[in-house]
């Protein structure tokens, strides 16, 4: 087995199947139970790195941070507005302004380890690491230049500038990719184990947009990898995973929106293929025996492994998730 990313999750499988997961998970139940304030959690770092452990207490092998799209935005200067919710219910935090226009509007920080939340993160992380060395893995989750490039410029101006000025274009992806690998490597030495680079922006352009103006960084991104390094794409993305398999990813991971068996016929047996499995509403209203049907299915297809899909309102039922983690970790199917 000469795949990082595999050799990492079989360091903390402990059943059949490794129960690993590529993004971030929170349970609001949990949340609820242990009075935390969900703005804090983004915020603070040790109530990010208390959520960040549950991640552990319910079977996952693996806690990925940080908790939501914005950081890196914030990082560039960007304002974020936080919300307070209603009913408890979690409300994620928007950008305040777009102001990119060009290159030049990118302006990246001299200390980037010191700027918005990134300290709070990088505690968090080391935290997690000091306390609990061998419970299983912790990650991050990075834009890539696409879809940093739809958080700190306007969605309509950003499409019309990749059809007409496809240079502005690429002079925009070209900076938030340089500042994509400086956080990286911030990252890395913090102590992650794992790095995902999320992608899925990119699946609103065409295939020939994506290899003409995106690949090329992220390729450069993926190019040195200290630690495994994942790709993902959400929605539709079947059409783009022989081009993510230029950028030579140690795993590939794709959401309930594509057709897994195209994708498991181009993905090679060597590089995991990752899968959220079931919508959004499963964990909070199926039963866990329509739970465990429905992550067998996924598995069946010859997935490495499923995830599951974000917590949002309603609530996951503890025990639903609980039937997720039992369903994955006791798979007798072949592993891809």
């Amino acid at each position: 087995m000469n795949n990082s990313l595999m050799q990492l999750m079989e360091k903390y499988k402990s059943g059949s199947r490794s129960v690993f997961n590529l993004g971030p998970f929170l349970s609001i139940e949990l949340i609820w139970q242990k009075n935390l304030q969900f703005n804090a959690i983004l915020q603070k770092s040790d109530d990010m790195a208390t959520t960040a452990l549950l991640n552990f207490d319910l079977g996952f092998e693996a806690t990925v941070l940080p908790y939501d799209l914005n950081v890196e935005a914030e990082i560039l200067g960007a304002e974020v507005r936080y919300y307070d919710g209603f009913d408890e219910v979690p409300v994620y935090p928007t950008i305040a302004e777009k102001w990119v226009h060009k290159a030049e509007d990118i302006v990246i920080p001299d200390k980037i380890s010191e700027t918005g939340r990134l300290p709070a993160i990088i505690r968090s992380i080391q935290t997690i690491k000091n306390m609990n060395p061998d419970r299983g893995a912790v990650g991050v989750f990075i834009p890539g230049p696409f879809t940093l490039a739809g958080q700190v410029m306007d969605m309509d101006e950003m499409f019309v500038m990749v059809l007409k000025k496809p240079d502005v274009t690429r002079a925009i992806l070209k900076r938030l990719a340089e500042f994509i690998k400086m956080l990286r490597t911030i990252y890395i030495e913090a102590g992650v184990d794992f790095i995902v680079v999320e992608e899925g922006g990119a699946t609103t352009i065409s295939p020939a947009v994506f290899r003409k103006l995106l690949l090329p960084y992220l390729k450069e991104i993926l190019s040195e990898k200290a630690v495994p390094h994942a790709l993902s794409l959400t929605g539709s993305s079947d059409k783009f995973i022989e081009i993510m398999l230029e950028c030579k990813p140690d795993g590939i991971g794709v959401d309930q929106e594509c057709d897994i068996d195209n994708v498991r016929k181009t993905v090679p047996e060597g590089i995991p293929l990752f899968t959220v499995g079931g919508d959004y509403t499963m964990l909070a209203q199926a039963t866990p025996a329509e739970i465990e049907k429905t992550v067998s299915t996924y598995l069946d297809k010859g997935v490495t492994t499923v995830t599951p899909p974000a917590d949002i309102y309603p609530p996951a039922k503890l025990e639903n998730i609980a039937a997720f983690v039992s369903t994955v970790r006791n798979y007798k199917g072949p592993v891809f």
